[in-house]
């Protein structure tokens, strides 16, 4: 699970400063304000990750050219070049990030030089920076990665390009440092991934980019605008990631979580319930469809259709007959609950096509998701939501104040933008969901609008003849 999140030189952001992520973590803001490509660079560093990732320090387009073959790689993620991606163009400074998480079980890094036993760590914290070379293409310049125990710095290993034939350590508690030697000057080929150490020593490099590449891969997102509901939805037995960027695969999630037999508990206090039930109780709370069911279409090996009803006494409709608004709710729902145990889910603008009703009805899925167990165990799935809803706000302050959650964890940012910097400020939430520095406009001046039409009113009456 992330705790932090950093980043410097990209795009809108200047330095967003160290922003502390909790089990949900909502950004709210104007249009523009910088909230989505906070999230934005977090993907790119998951697409430049994967297994099919060309060998370059950073992958930010859909046309990514593999320098080592004459290949181009498609990908999923497109932010054009690195160097648009600069704040204002700054090409001598370097983007520089910065990710700390919590481990989903305490590691041992061996062969660590200088300690009587294997060092043991519960959090890593990664810091990268990448400059722009002669070609505008991203060159790594420094990798250092920090191994925490309960809260306690216990070892650093740091990479610069300065000093190319060696890895510096450092052991907080021994307030001891030394070198490894490396097999040679080549700079690291991901973002992650540290130089080879001469022989056997420091196998421990190795499992730094093992953690970071599982991080990375249980990273999963939901795009603002969904796929449009399909009459019909293909499965073959594929069991996908996730739904999905937009959404497209939420049929074949739905029924390879079905076909998995999972059961997971889909609100506190309940036992828990196949995954079907699970999404139809959620539709059901929300006042969207009081029945919910995916099934095989009657002419067909591998198209299945999904059918609801909007009330108890209302006829089945197909999902491509209803109003798009549930279309772009069942997604959210499903990613959800169908993310891996230490998922992390990035939402943007879930509330988007739905009624204020759902909205906050939106705050208490989530809620629960983040708190689900599957077979009696926390699934720790981490959300992070970028929002406009005043509804879902206030809905996720009554929680808050009703001990449904505990303010902390919870955490709510408000982005803004002064000309082409953005600015991020963390909103003060306490026991009682109440916010004590509640910026001005926040979901706009509503007041200043109230007094408007009530000054409009007394104008106009006073233009009326007697």
């Amino acid at each position: 699970m992330l705790s932090s999140w950093r980043v410097k030189n990209f795009k809108a952001w200047q330095d967003s400063g160290a922003i502390k992520l909790a089990p949900l973590t909502v950004f709210f803001g104007e249009n523009s304000a910088g909230k989505s490509s906070l999230g934005q660079l977090l993907l790119a560093l998951k697409q430049s990750a994967g297994a099919d990732a060309a060998q370059s320090p950073l992958n930010f387009g859909e046309h990514h050219a593999n320098h080592h073959t004459s290949h181009t790689l498609e990908t999923e993620l497109d932010l054009g070049s690195f160097a648009q991606n600069l704040h204002q163009g700054q090409l001598s400074t370097p983007l520089a990030f910065e990710l700390q998480w919590r481990l989903a079980e305490p590691l041992t890094l061996p062969d660590v030089v200088g300690q009587t036993s294997s060092t043991g760590i519960d959090e890593l914290g990664l810091a990268v920076t990448v400059l722009a070379d002669a070609s505008l293409q991203p060159q790594l310049h420094t990798i250092s990665y920090t191994g925490y125990q309960q809260g306690e710095a216990q070892i650093k290993i740091a990479y610069d390009r300065a000093q190319p034939a060696e890895l510096q350590v450092e052991l907080f508690q021994l307030s001891h440092q030394y070198s490894i030697k490396l097999v040679d000057a080549v700079a690291p080929g991901r973002f992650y991934q540290l130089p080879q150490p001469q022989g056997a020593e420091a196998s421990f490099v190795h499992v730094l980019a093992q953690q970071t590449e599982q991080l990375l891969a249980n990273v999963q997102s939901l795009a603002a605008l969904r796929a449009a509901p399909q009459r019909r939805y293909s499965w073959r037995g594929e069991t996908p990631n996730s739904v999905g960027r937009a959404g497209q695969l939420v049929a074949a999630a739905m029924l390879a979580a079905t076909a998995e037999q999972r059961y997971l508990q889909f609100a506190l206090g309940q036992g828990e319930l196949p995954f079907s039930e699970g999404i139809a109780y959620w539709l059901e709370q929300m006042g969207v469809a009081s029945d919910f069911s995916v099934r095989l279409a009657p002419d067909s090996t591998d198209e299945y259709q999904v059918f609801l009803k909007t009330h108890a006494e209302a006829d089945e409709v197909n999902l491509a007959d209803l109003g798009f608004g549930i279309s772009q709710l069942l997604p959210v729902i499903v990613q959800a609950f169908y993310a891996q145990p230490h998922s992390t889910l990035w939402l943007e603008q879930p509330e988007i096509h739905l009624h204020s009703h759902v909205q906050a009805g939106l705050a208490d899925m989530l809620i629960a998701a983040t708190q689900a167990k599957q077979a009696g165990q926390d699934r720790h799935v981490q959300i992070i939501v970028e929002s406009h809803s005043e509804h879902f706000l206030n809905r996720l302050q009554r929680r808050i104040a009703e001990g449904v959650i505990q303010h902390t964890d919870v955490a709510l940012y408000f982005c803004s933008r002064t000309g082409a910097e953005a600015h991020i400020e963390t909103l003060a939430v306490d026991t009682y969901g109440e916010i004590a520095n509640w910026p001005a406009n926040l979901f706009g001046d509503e007041m200043a609008d109230i007094a408007a039409r009530a000054m409009a009113a007394v104008q106009r009456k006073r233009q009326q003849p007697d």
